[in-house]
């Protein structure tokens, strides 16, 4: 079989792409095609990285209870260092919001989750900066960890080669068609064959289903914000946990010995490469203010990211509605490194057409749940969202 002949062409070299090439060239031949001169250059290189169980919406945060193994303990010689070191995360509860945050105690314990409530004014003893008076309780996960994205991109592309699966960078994709049961994608690069395309393309998914000729689907790019600067004089932020509020309005982590935050920003994007908004960076800088002891002398660095939201914020995995053949992974909405791992691994069953993991169905995640044919995914009308319109996926 030659370099452009292939069981599956995967689009999009993110860590959604790098992670179900992984997977699938176990299975088959395997192109990944990037349309950058490096793989991993948008949401992937600006990812907050950790892994927390508690994090992010409920499929979500079962897909990274699922990755949990993986990433402690990957296979032999997938990388010769950790790919995760001890954080802890810290979630903020005012007092409105406490029994939400110990439902969320009880659905983590039920799936084996290490979690503590504490008061607000003990949630000092893992955060000291954080302004006690502003919350009522706090969640602690001793278990989030930091996850090194370089080390688990160059895992799985190391692999991805020596089970003979071809990366192809500068590959921007212009056609794609299908006859006769193969789909012919057609780039910068040259042109790919393969029976089963895999839509990993983050921010740029829709564009890729145009291109493939299907309908709408409500998978959209969001611009997300971050921000970084210098902790006060004197902290050792090394044990700081990551830390949320339970409303996700803010999360600031300790990052090579400073500050990084984000206000958690959602404005529809096109697809593009981000910039960070000034008054999102502005919101930044007064939500560390209010919520922390901290204040912003100087900002250090700021960065815009996409973050791809389905209108339920869930998983889009799956088979295409309308053709079988074109395997959607996306919609991370900012999950796609935490719950990478097991998410792969779902793709990578729809698209060789086997069934679910037994552990992640046993999550009680299904074809059904994560389906790109799912009500709020599949758009009758055809209508587009405008940007700067977010109510449907608010």
């Amino acid at each position: 079989m030659s370099d452009t002949t292939a069981d599956f062409i995967i689009i999009g070299g993110g860590i959604a792409g790098a992670s179900v090439a992984y997977e699938l060239s176990a299975k088959g031949k395997v192109v990944l095609l990037e349309m950058e001169s490096a793989p991993g250059y948008h949401s992937t290189g600006r990812s907050a990285a950790v892994m927390s169980e508690n994090y992010g919406p409920a499929l979500w945060s079962r897909l990274v209870t699922a990755s949990r193994g993986f990433y402690e303990q990957p296979p032999e010689g997938f990388t010769d260092v950790s790919l995760v070191t001890p954080r802890g995360a810290l979630f903020l509860a005012k007092h409105d919001e406490v029994e939400a945050l110990f439902n969320q105690a009880v659905e983590l314990s039920s799936r084996g989750a290490n979690i503590e409530i504490v008061s607000a004014e003990d949630a000092l003893n893992f955060c000291p900066v954080v302004r006690s008076s502003e919350f009522a309780k706090a969640l602690y996960e001793p278990d989030c960890k930091d996850i090194d994205t370089n080390a688990l991109m160059a895992g799985y592309l190391k692999a991805l080669r020596i089970r003979g699966g071809v990366l192809k960078v500068g590959a921007k994709v212009e056609r794609i068609s299908r006859t006769d049961g193969v789909w012919t994608v057609s780039t910068r690069a040259g042109e790919f064959t393969a029976p089963i395309v895999v839509n990993a393309a983050g921010g740029w998914v829709q564009e890729i289903s145009d291109l493939a000729g299907l309908p709408y689907r409500n998978v959209v790019p969001f611009r997300r914000t971050a921000v970084v600067f210098d902790p006060p004089a004197g902290s050792d932020v090394t044990t700081w946990p990551m830390t949320f509020d339970v409303a996700e309005t803010f999360y600031f982590k300790p990052e090579a010995g400073r500050i990084m935050v984000s206000p958690v920003d959602m404005a529809l994007s096109e697809p593009c490469d981000a910039q960070a908004d000034e008054l999102e960076v502005a919101i930044a800088v007064d939500r560390i203010e209010r919520f922390t002891t901290m204040s912003v002398q100087s900002i250090k660095h700021k960065w815009g990211g996409l973050r791809t939201f389905a209108p339920d914020h869930e998983p889009v995995i799956g088979p295409d509605p309308e053709e079988p053949s074109f395997i959607w992974l996306a919609g991370q909405g900012g999950n796609g490194v935490m719950g990478g791992g097991a998410a792969a691994r779902l793709a990578a069953a729809f698209a060789a057409m086997e069934a679910i993991p037994q552990d992640i169905a046993a999550l009680g995640i299904t074809a059904e749940n994560v389906s790109p044919g799912r009500a709020c995914v599949v758009d009758a009308s055809g209508a587009k969202p405008v940007v700067g319109d977010i109510e449907q996926f608010a």
